[in-house]
């Protein structure tokens, strides 16, 4: 078991064995009614056997937390120190305060950026990776239950999986999206909204149908007279790239589209890389769908062709009522690189106080997404190219990942406008859920 199972494992095991009141100072907050529902939630699904596995884990627990702070502790010390003039064993020592009282394991520490003083008397406020994401995680609760509404008939979950599915459903409803030249499975070149023969000439983006974080992604830029380039550099004709890809569809599925190009106004930041605004949206207590927060994700350096923090791009928070940009930063698995950055560390653009374009339509985009194609979702991160002629969905996201916001806000979501609505949509799926049984038991 590597590193990182081994720190996933034991992160979510040991939310369910650490009492609410050890967590928060306020028993009554948003968090700390999330991590009380997780708590009980995960316990009540858990077979025998799980729950023999997690009791049998529990001596082994000190000596794995003290392990994966001597490795973070190893990687982040002296970077946190020459930054902030901590000592490395205070760090060390601080991790094992936090992952005793919050269980927050040493990676988070650093991610999260709880050297900091202020920020760690926040600790009980985050929303950790475990409790929300995986078949144990709240976001799978909600999805089986609708936030306590009733499901429908045909479920939206599937169309969010598949990238064509996805596509197809938003073209369908009118949601401005990447158009989808080919799909290349098995070989097979099916034709979707190219009816010639061969390939477009034009930059082509490819990527595969069922994938995350950018893996296996393929820019081929054409240089005109048939040929293309592809990011390694390596040149070919269009017959050829049919079958490169033909072959590479052996092993996944992909998606050709059109190479898409930034708005202008944004272009100095996204380092020749399209730039996704990463946007949570969730319902709300009118069961319409919120914007609670976004981040605007950019490429650090040029050649990389997508813009995932987790593959080494950096990001900046934005500022939902007026679009502006705050400090960039990145950040992966809690290993320190260059920390914060109010210019863009290749292109020196100006990042803080930076204004994106066509906000206003962004969030009208997005919350008229979330309500035409997904309303059976609960909460929805989406990634939403800024084009020229306005927002442009990309992709959508059934289990969003909260580190990346968490991080760049520099403060923790449980108490803030997503915490409050995830807190609300589980106390009614609870309410509804355990209604629904008694008026059962009722009638048997």
């Amino acid at each position: 078991m590597n590193i990182t199972r081994i720190t996933r494992e034991f992160n979510g095991f040991m939310w369910i064995y650490r009492p609410s009141s050890s967590r928060m100072t306020s028993t009554h907050s948003a968090a700390a009614s999330i991590h009380r529902f997780f708590r009980c939630e995960v316990l009540r699904k858990a077979r025998l056997g799980k729950r023999l596995a997690m009791f049998a884990a529990l001596p082994f627990t000190p000596f794995v937390i003290a392990a994966l702070a001597t490795v973070f502790t190893s990687i982040n010390g002296r970077a946190i120190k020459k930054l902030t003039g901590k000592r490395i064993v205070r760090q060390f020592c601080e991790q094992i305060g936090i992952a005793a009282r919050f269980a927050i394991l040493p990676p988070w520490y650093y991610i999260f950026g709880l050297h900091d003083n202020t920020k760690r008397q926040q600790a009980g406020e985050y929303l950790n990776r475990f409790e929300m994401k995986g078949g144990s995680g709240l976001y799978h609760y909600l999805r089986d239950y609708n936030g306590g509404l009733s499901l429908p008939a045909e479920r939206s979950t599937s169309s969010i999986r598949n990238k064509c599915s996805f596509m197809a459903r938003c073209h369908a409803c009118g949601v401005a999206a990447a158009p989808v030249f080919v799909i290349v499975s098995k070989g097979r070149i099916t034709p979707i909204e190219w009816r010639e023969t061969g390939l477009p000439e034009t930059s082509l983006f490819v990527k595969p149908i069922k994938g995350q974080g950018g893996k296996h992604t393929m820019c081929w830029e054409y240089l005109g007279a048939g040929q293309f380039r592809g990011n390694a550099g390596k040149i070919v004709s269009g017959s050829q790239l049919l079958d490169l890809l033909r072959q590479a569809s052996q092993c996944r599925d992909y998606l050709v589209q059109p190479r898409l190009i930034n708005h202008h106004d944004i272009d100095d930041l996204a380092n020749g890389t399209l730039s996704t605004v990463r946007v949570m949206s969730c319902r709300n207590e009118q069961d319409t769908f919120e914007v609670t927060d976004a981040v605007f994700r950019m490429t650090r350096k040029s050649g990389v062709i997508v813009d995932n923090f987790h593959a080494g791009g950096i990001a900046a928070n934005v500022d939902i009522q007026t679009g502006e940009l705050g400090r960039a930063g990145d950040g992966a698995w809690g290993m320190v690189r260059g920390g914060w950055y109010e210019r863009h560390p290749e292109t020196n653009a100006p990042i803080l106080h930076r204004k994106l374009p066509c906000w206003p339509e962004l969030i009208n985009f997005v919350q008229n997404a979330h309500t035409c194609l997904f309303s059976d979702q609960v909460v929805i991160g989406w990634d939403v190219a800024i084009l020229e002629n306005g927002p442009c969905m990309i992709e959508a996201n059934k289990a969003p990942d909260l580190d990346i916001i968490q991080r760049i806000k520099g403060r923790p979501l449980g108490n803030e406008r997503l915490g409050m609505l995830l807190a609300f949509n589980l106390k009614r799926t609870v309410e509804r859920k355990y209604a629904s049984y008694a008026q059962a038991s009722g009638h048997s």
